[in-house]
């Protein structure tokens, strides 16, 4: 694990990815081999219906996956999605979205992880899973 706290992600985040820290979304825990996000609840980002919308739980998932990546390799701009699928379970409605990404496997180009989607308060009631792989740069080829 590295050294890099909740703080020093956000402050990246802010600095390298200036339009996705305008969401809101922000790192909220991290751990060993996982990291937790926080995207703000945006009346103005609600579907129809009232549903938090599949590209921002989306975006929730693959934000929350590239933190957990940071637990493994440190806090590193071009650690970069290969592929995320997501499995909706129901509505996604009312609150701050939450996504926990928990890294499985890691290789000397390849992390891959599994991400678990709940509304702010709910934690045991998942509105979405998501599986997916990053690519690692090429300056930190260490696999474990």
């Amino acid at each position: 694990m590295t050294t890099a706290s909740v703080d020093d992600v956000n402050a990246f985040l802010i600095e390298a990815f200036p339009a996705a820290a305008a969401t809101g979304i922000r790192c909220e825990e991290l751990g060993t081999d996982r990291a937790v996000v926080r995207l703000p609840y945006d009346e103005a980002a609600v579907r129809p219906g009232g549903y938090i919308s599949g590209p921002s739980m989306f975006t929730a998932a693959d934000t929350a996956l590239w933190f957990a990546c940071f637990t493994v390799i440190g806090i590193e701009a071009m650690a970069v999605t290969s592929e995320l699928s997501i499995r909706f379970l129901r509505p996604a409605r009312n609150g701050d979205l939450m996504a926990r990404a928990d890294i499985h496997s890691v290789g000397r180009r390849r992390i891959v992880g599994t991400i678990e989607l709940w509304i702010d308060g709910s934690p045991d009631r998942p509105v979405a899973v998501a599986q997916g792989t990053y690519v690692r740069p090429l300056s930190s080829n260490v696999s474990r």
